[in-house]
């Protein structure tokens, strides 16, 4: 919920303010325009157009406002959808490097390009906010006009347990060949490699809701209603099924 909250500030700030500024503006020029052009009792009115109580007001719709937009949910597109997902164990600056010199490796060959967080990057994440703390992020993409994410990595809210997660794409053929090359070769070098499930909601459940099975993680029954579409108490809202 963190880093949700550090992106929706910023958003909600600048709607206000361009509403307030926006508005403000354009309430002028009709006050303006109702002095020159309107009924003698408008002309008659104040000489000082009430820019202070203008905004005021403004800001106040436009707050609440800018809260209720950022929080809608942005539908996700079918390549942007998560469609697996792993958990690699790297524990080490030495896994973390070897894990990177092939994941580096595999997204050359499939023409990938890769975008590494650097470590001053991610202390600015962990100063923000405690829980925002990792050792490793990569977005790996595939360039163009518009830059198509893949696959992304990190161990955010699980330091050590890296996340892998993989994306449909624009080409569901090459991102496939990309994650099994990729995954082969990661599972070779970590057997310890669990699988985890991808939520009806499309999302990745929190690692706390998770228990190992037979081949990977699962969703613990006793949490499983809140990752389901539906209608039945405790199903994930609508707004996360779209």
């Amino acid at each position: 919920m963190g880093g949700e909250i550090i992106f929706i500030i910023p958003a909600v700030i600048g709607f206000a303010a361009m509403a307030t500024i926006g508005g403000t503006l354009l309430l002028w020029l009709v006050w303006i325009a109702a002095r020159r052009w309107g009924p003698r009792s408008s002309r008659a009115a104040s000489l000082r157009f009430p820019v202070g109580a203008t905004a005021a007001v403004l800001l106040t719709i436009s707050l609440p406002v800018g809260c209720f937009r950022a929080c809608q949910p942005v539908p996700q597109s079918e390549s942007a959808k998560t469609v697996a997902a792993f958990e690699v164990p790297l524990t080490t600056a030495v896994d973390r490097a070897d894990f990177l010199t092939i994941l580096q490796a595999e997204a050359a060959i499939e023409g990938l390009d890769l975008n590494i967080e650097t470590a001053e990057e991610m202390e600015r994440w962990a100063e923000m906010a405690p829980e925002l703390r990792k050792s490793i992020e990569v977005t790996v993409y595939r360039g163009g006009e518009v830059r198509q994410s893949e696959a992304r990595v990190s161990d955010q809210s699980h330091l050590g347990h890296v996340w892998i997660s993989f994306e449909r794409g624009e080409d569901p053929s090459l991102a496939r060949r990309f994650r099994e090359r990729l995954m082969s070769r990661i599972v070779e070098r970590w057997p310890g490699t669990l699988s985890v499930p991808v939520a009806q909601t499309g999302s990745l459940p929190h690692k706390e809701d998770l228990r190992r099975g037979d081949h990977g993680y699962e969703i613990d029954p006793s949490r499983i209603a809140g990752y389901i579409c539906g209608t039945a108490p405790g199903n994930a809202p609508k707004s996360a099924c779209d």
